[in-house]
Formats: structure tokens, sequence, C-alpha cells
């Protein structure tokens, strides 16, 4: 059997809410160190690439001849491998929750894993994909850094006979589903950013300011269309002040502190995530401001969590790293030959907390990953929505 370069399992517990509207946390993990990739790149098997470019021969979509080899596959007693690139590791959300999850289904389902960030770079996340391709990859689960990187990514997986698919940010309208990609799973970006602007304006906030992502991207995008159509439905809230800023704790501090100097009359901050909100929640505690301003975020974070049961943080929604634990599973069942029949974009429901209702709020460790495969038990759906439960 060749020899396959297993991702490591991340430290720290997977979030998952019970209870419909409530609870976030946001802590930093340290960054994958460039010695790290060159480490993995080097150990990486060479006679996995002559296997890649022998399926590109093929011309079929990647489904299609993933369904072909899951025989072969799985006659000689080795497991697939399924690759996860996603944007970057020095947060909890991407770097321990969506990882932990696909480890959580590897673990359950039985295959193997070879996981990687680009570190928040385009260019770095086609190579990377590039050297899971050569490595010998049956399927690749890919969180893109933004639409761009998605054309050439599945354009070289098509090629090998790799099936893909995509979580989190849209790849775009000009991709194929079902030819380029198998799906789409993903979080409701507008209802999410709806939602944190509607936790603000019922706990009474009337003059807000918004801490954006990233501007151009699906997540970033959407989310300030929730925030609008909020706004739209509530003329008496102001909003004073807009600006993309990112999606990291840095990118929120600096935004935060330029609105807040030309802002200081607010009472709520609309963050696009949880690293930004508790950024933010840290300027205010420096001003002695806190308790006239509500901040809510996006990501259910166990810091997040943390910093409401301390009436800090007033409001998180998510659970949607669960996004990579769920595409590893639709991967791991077309490679054993199981046709997809999900919807095309599937756009999950997410848990809210508050303040008022983190006390309530349950934390589950783990997911019945084996349960939501159809490879492994025939009955299951493929809808992956959250929600009240």
């Amino acid at each position: 059997m060749k020899k396959k370069l297993l991702a490591m399992v991340l430290a720290g517990s997977m979030v998952v809410g019970m209870t419909g509207c409530g609870g976030g946390s946001s802590s930093e993990t340290a960054s994958k160190s460039e010695a790290s990739k060159t480490e993995e790149a080097s150990s990486k098997p060479a006679e996995s690439s002559e296997a890649a470019s022998g399926a590109s021969e093929t011309g079929e979509p990647a489904a299609s001849q993933a369904e072909a080899s899951s025989a072969e596959k799985a006659g000689d007693g080795e497991k697939f491998l399924i690759g996860y690139s996603y944007p970057g590791s020095d947060n909890e959300f991407w770097g321990v929750n969506t990882v932990e999850c696909v480890n959580q289904a590897a673990e359950a389902c039985g295959f193997e894993v070879l996981i990687d960030d680009c570190n928040y770079d385009q260019a770095e996340q086609i190579a990377d994909v590039d050297s899971m391709i050569s490595a010998g990859i049956d399927a690749l689960v890919l969180g893109p850094q933004d639409a761009s990187v998605c054309a050439g990514i599945t354009a070289s997986c098509k090629s090998a006979g790799i099936p893909v698919v995509i979580i989190d940010r849209w790849p775009g309208d000009d991709l194929k589903v079902g030819d380029d990609y198998v799906c789409f799973i993903g979080p409701d970006d507008e209802q999410a950013g709806y939602d944190i602007a509607m936790s603000l304006i019922n706990a009474g906030c009337t003059k807000l300011i918004g801490v954006g992502g990233v501007q151009g991207t699906s997540v970033g995008e959407n989310r300030k269309v929730g925030l609008d159509k909020a706004l739209a439905e509530h003329p008496e809230v102001e909003l004073l002040q807009f600006e993309y800023a990112g999606d990291t704790w840095d990118d929120g501090d600096k935004a935060f502190r330029n609105l807040y100097q030309a802002n200081k009359d607010i009472d709520g901050v609309w963050c696009f995530n949880d690293s930004m909100a508790l950024a933010t929640v840290n300027v205010l505690k420096e001003e002695n401001k806190l308790d006239a301003v509500k901040v809510g975020g996006m990501d259910l974070l166990s810091p997040s969590l943390t910093s409401m049961e301390a009436k800090e943080l007033w409001f998180s929604t998510g659970g949607h790293y669960m996004q990579a634990g769920f595409a590893a599973v639709v991967a791991f069942d077309i490679l054993n030959g199981v046709a997809y029949d999900g919807p095309d974009r599937i756009q999950m429901s997410l848990y809210c907390v508050d303040q008022t209702s983190v006390a309530d709020f349950q934390k589950k460790d783990t997911f019945d990953w084996a349960s939501s495969s159809k490879a492994l038990n025939p009955e299951a759906e493929y809808n992956f929505t959250l929600g009240a439960e």
C-alpha cells in the first residue's frame, strides 16, 4: 500500500449547539509554519502523481471516474484519501473546528485525509491542491480563499478524475455543478447577516457601525445583504458607517478602532465574524464603553460563548464549521459509487445565541458522521441543516 500523509488531529473541542438562535467563541490558533509545509510536501509519495496523470486521459467527469474506480480501490484493502484545502489555520473556526470535523468524519467512515491551509493566499492554495493531486488524493473538499481559485482547481481535479465538493464560499456561476464539482455546502450567509443585525436591533440598538468581511467574496457580500435587509425593515435604525475589513482579529481591531474614532455615538456594532467581534469587544473594554455598546458576530466559537457568559459579546450565530465534515462524507460516498442526489447548493440553517440564551446552549463534542453517509446508511438524506433540535 502506498504511503499516505495524514493530517494531525488538532486539539480543541468542537462546539455544536443544541438550541435554536443562540452562542459563539473565537480563539486564535498558531499558523502552520513554512517549514511544516516543506516537510509535508517532501514526504508526499511520488507514485501518486503517476496515478493522477493517468486518470486525466479519460476525459470523463470526476464523479464518474471516481465511481468506476471505487470497486478496485476497495478491493485492494486501501482506504480512500480525501484532501481538504482551506483558507487559514490561525483561527478556531477554520484551523480547529472544520479540521476536527473532517478528522471525525474520516475516523467514523473509514477514509484517510490530507489537510493543508493556504495562509489566505490564492496562489498558494492552487499550488497546495496540485501537490495533493500528486500525492494521490481520491477526492477534494475545497474551502476556497475566494472564487478566483475555483475554476483552476476544479479543472485540475477534473482532469485527474478527482471529485470536488466546495464549501463555505460560493465558486461563482460560471462553474457547472454536477460537472465541474459535485455540490456546494455552506451557511445561509444572508440570513446570518440578518440575524446578527436583528439581534442588535431587538436589543434596542439604533446607531450601528459595521465591520465587514472580505469584499468580493460570497460570504462577505451576502452577510452585508442580510444587514441591509434588516436596516430596510427598520428605518429608525441608522448605519453610521460600514467598512469591508477582512476576517481576522487584527483586521477587526484595526477597522473598529478607525470606525470608532469617527463614530463615538454608537450603541451597536455588526461584525462579519466572531474574531472581529471579539476584537471589537476588546477595544470597547479598553474604552470603558462595553456597557453602552452591544456587539454581534458569527461563527459560534468557544471564546465567544465565554465572552457572552461574561456579559461582554452580545450575540453569535454559527455551527457551519460542520460543512467540512458533511462535504467529506459526500466525497466518501461518491468514491464508494453512490450517485449524489442531494441539492446542488446546500445552505445550512444556523444556531443563534445571545447573552440571554447562552446558559441554555448545549455543547456537543461529536456528530454521528457515519449515519449521514449513504454508503454506510442508505436511508441517509443530504440536507445537513442545523437549527433547533
